[in-house]
């Protein structure tokens, strides 16, 4: 059964009088069993669904284009993550952060759906069974270890599935998959890492791509497993290996395949790799080639003319990793806004711990101390927009808190040239 959360006005739902607390029972007379089951009837031109509105049961024919939706969200409940895994974030949050940060969901349909990764552990025979009939391809899978018994470590648990002998069977059926390892030094690094790497490249084209991304250590883990951070030997181990693996890769397939995140490359003190490394960036989301993004971004505002604004002082925040990214592009926004001056603050992560350095972790009230504390001058500050999801930073405060607290206007962008046209907008 799907439970009707909400009805786009004017679509074809609403012109049904279908509202919300309406239930799907099925479609062409196939039970309705999630979310899945509406994706992959909505696109038929002729379509029976059966409803029932209170205690009435009644079945409604629809003819329609193709393209059409029908104009209806649901409830969804997202199954939970059974697994204990030794370096999840979320058991190293500390209390009364935005609540998005709390979910531990391994939902399948998550993962084909919204790109989720999942472990492949809650999965019974009809789960594998369905993503393969009804091709629910490509997923988004945390592979970790392709050794059962490092990544049973690594999950927490006493056992854990063949990774390799399930992937191999998606493979078999054309199922492909992005994948990620979270690397844990001690664990999965090393001679674990090279051969999960040689595993997967024995899946041929199923791997879309690979990231490898380094374990995320807060300074809330009392009572949690005692995890390394990668160092600087690690991280240009990491990064050697990668390379290796990029050319076999490359010869093998065509395409690198597996990248490493960009914070190893900050960890190793080596600058980020061109574009070519990252080929069509299908692991931005996981941070693996963001700062290269930035930096190609930056160069082509040079190709933008000069506008012009009212004088102004624009401080750009940002968390520690990407202090230089920023620094570079000042030269080049400057040119393009030449009445305003812009500089650079960066700020350090006091909720979660000095070694989360990325923007997107930012706390609204760290953001305030530092303010507080730099001498800077400033008429307008810029927050990255990554580190506001759900309208929030990850302590609740919003960029309305922060404007309301500063007396000063405060904007979130996406991007630098996002940013050059909030300022364009906003200074005037």
């Amino acid at each position: 059964m799907l439970k009707i959360k909400s009805v786009v006005p004017g679509g074809i739902g609403a012109e049904l009088g279908l509202v919300p607390g309406d239930i799907i029972l099925s479609f062409n007379e196939k039970p309705a069993r999630d979310i899945l089951d509406y994706c992959f009837h909505a696109t038929d031109e002729k379509l029976c669904i059966r409803v029932k509105k209170n205690r009435e049961i009644i079945d409604y024919e629809i003819e329609k284009d193709y393209q059409d939706d029908l104009g209806l969200e649901f409830e969804l409940r997202p199954r939970q993550c059974r697994n204990k895994c030794i370096f999840c974030f979320v058991d190293q949050m500390p209390p009364h952060l935005r609540r998005t940060l709390y979910i531990k969901d391994d939902d399948y349909r998550l993962s084909f759906l919204h790109g989720n990764y999942i472990t492949l552990t809650n999965l019974d025979n009809r789960d594998i069974q369905r993503i393969i009939d009804e091709r629910l391809s490509p997923l988004y899978i945390s592979v970790h270890a392709s050794n059962p018994r490092v990544r049973a470590r690594l999950l927490g648990k006493n056992s854990s599935i063949d990774i390799m002998e399930l992937l191999n069977r998606f493979a078999r059926a054309k199922i492909a998959f992005h994948g990620q390892i979270v690397l844990c030094p001690g664990y999965n690094d090393g001679p674990v890492l090279q051969q999960t790497l040689t595993d997967l490249a024995e899946l041929g084209d199923s791997v879309l791509s690979l990231a490898v991304v380094p374990v995320g250590l807060t300074r809330h883990r009392n009572h949690l497993t005692p995890l390394a951070p990668v160092t600087r030997e690690i991280a240009r181990e990491v990064i050697a290996v990668i390379a290796g693996y990029q050319q076999k890769f490359l010869k093998e397939l065509g395409r690198r395949t597996v990248y490493a995140a960009d914070e190893f490359f900050i960890v190793a003190e080596q600058p980020v790799p061109g574009p070519e490394y990252y080929e069509d960036f299908a692991q931005l989301e996981n941070g693996i080639g963001l700062i290269r993004k930035a930096l190609m971004q930056a160069e082509s505002l040079r190709a933008l003319p000069p506008r012009r604004t009212k004088p102004g002082k624009v401080l750009l925040v940002t968390g520690l990793a990407a202090r230089d990214t920023l620094d570079t592009a000042v030269p080049d926004l400057q040119r393009v806004l030449p009445d305003l001056t812009f500089s650079v603050l960066a700020v350090e992560n006091h909720l979660l711990g000095p070694q989360i350095t990325v923007a997107g972790l930012l706390a609204g009230a760290d953001i305030l101390a530092a303010l507080r504390r730099t001498d800077a001058d400033w008429d307008i500050l810029v927050v990255p927009e990554t580190a506001v999801r759900a309208g929030c930073f990850i302590d609740d405060c919003t960029t309305a808190d922060l404007a309301r607290e500063l007396d000063k206007p405060v904007c979130a962008a996406a991007d630098f040239l996002d940013l050059t046209e909030i300022l364009i907008r906003e200074v005037k």
